[in-house]
């Protein structure tokens, strides 16, 4: 019985600090891009068309941080996948192959365009992935 209890109270504790430490992530993104929630609000309903620098500089941090981008802003598709739902992962590998190909000397907005590849052909992520 005390074996289950200090399982279930390991995985809470686990579940608490990715839940944070996602929360953390996020805030020190936004600190350090200092990018607008108007501009973070209109992407996560759909607006790739903005012209930002701040926008484009939070998702290479966001996506720095959580390992999808290198220091070279190199995308691992490997990464990058296991941060989608698993019902996307499959359907989805081709399409991050096709959107890594993009080519920018400015590594905000390689991931910018990176982000916008994807989005074209798969809007749902703004719903399904935690940006903001």
């Amino acid at each position: 019985m005390f074996k289950n209890y200090h399982f279930f109270f390991i995985l809470v504790i686990t579940l608490i600090f990715l839940y944070f430490g996602e929360a953390d992530i996020k805030k020190d993104c936004r600190k350090e891009s200092k990018v607008s929630w108007a501009a973070l609000k209109k992407m996560k309903a759909g607006d790739m068309e903005q012209d930002d620098q701040n926008l484009k500089c939070y998702l290479k941090c966001f996506m720095t941080k959580h390992g999808i981008l290198d220091k070279n802003a190199e995308v691992d598709v490997q990464k990058a996948l296991r941060h989608l739902p698993r019902s996307m992962q499959d359907s989805t590998k081709k399409l991050f192959n096709k959107c890594k190909s993009i080519q920018n000397e400015d590594p905000c907005e390689k991931a910018y365009q990176l982000v916008k590849c994807y989005v074209e052909f798969h809007p749902e992520v703004l719903q399904t992935v935690p940006f903001l």
